[in-house]
């Protein structure tokens, strides 16, 4: 192993994150949300743009802990994000679903691959079982798999929703590892962005995590190593 790197000769098995790992969001959450609300201003005036998040965000959060706690599931927990808002500001709850279209069409337009995506995952494959562990909605974290065709670069998808448990949670991890030929925890390395959600869960889990950190703004736990780009990683595993 290159002097310096950390010995990787063990590892079988590699899983990545996919949302600021694989791919890249190039709108901000305030000029989505800007796009978002003029589309539907006229109607839902005179709401404004803040009343509107204020309580769609607050919504959402309570319907995103009843889905991972089980008791609905994603396509309900997306829908009556924007059913409550609505009937809270009493305004028209038809609007909905074409508010989670246009929402989704907006993500699917700003949401794309790193330039280096899908060079980095047919190599490590070569090398490796691969396969994406994304928290999330199925419906639309498939769609933005299916956009850019990532199966075909992995051996397996797995989205939270499907597993039945959410990152940091380890059984999350322990779902995906099934996926990839019930890899064991110690010969895995899980490649994420957020330091809950993806270091520390896989680290809880018994995975080898890598922390990418595109912006450089964000320090690594002791002892876990930090990329700024998918490409260092070929570097670290001398491909």
């Amino acid at each position: 192993m290159t002097e310096g790197h950390p010995n990787f000769s063990h590892i079988t098995t590699i899983i990545f994150d996919m949302d600021g790992t694989l791919i890249e969001h190039t709108w901000q959450m305030e000029r989505l949300c800007q796009v978002f609300f003029a589309q539907f201003a006229d109607i839902l005036a005179p709401v404004t743009e803040a009343e509107f998040f204020d309580c769609f965000w607050s919504k959402s959060a309570d319907l995103w802990y009843m889905m991972i706690d089980g008791i609905i599931d994603g396509d309900t927990a997306a829908k009556y994000g924007y059913v409550n808002t609505l009937r809270a500001l009493g305004r028209d709850t038809t609007l909905t679903d074409s508010m989670l279209a246009y929402w989704i069409e907006l993500v699917l337009t700003e949401a794309v691959p790193f330039e280096d995506t899908f060079t980095v995952l047919d190599t490590v494959r070569q090398n490796y079982t691969t396969g994406i562990l994304t928290n999330g909605f199925t419906d639309l974290q498939q769609r933005k798999i299916e956009k850019y065709n990532l199966a075909s670069y992995v051996d397996f998808t797995l989205v939270s929703e499907e597993a039945g448990y959410h990152k940091p949670d380890k059984r999350a991890f322990f779902e995906a590892l099934k996926l990839g030929n019930n890899a064991s925890p110690g010969e895995t390395l899980y490649i994420g962005d957020n330091l809950e959600a993806d270091i520390a869960g896989a680290l809880g889990a018994g995975l080898t995590p890598i922390f990418i950190n595109i912006k450089n703004n964000l320090a690594a736990p002791e002892g876990v190593v930090k990329i700024q780009g998918l490409s260092e990683l070929l570097t670290l595993l001398e491909l």
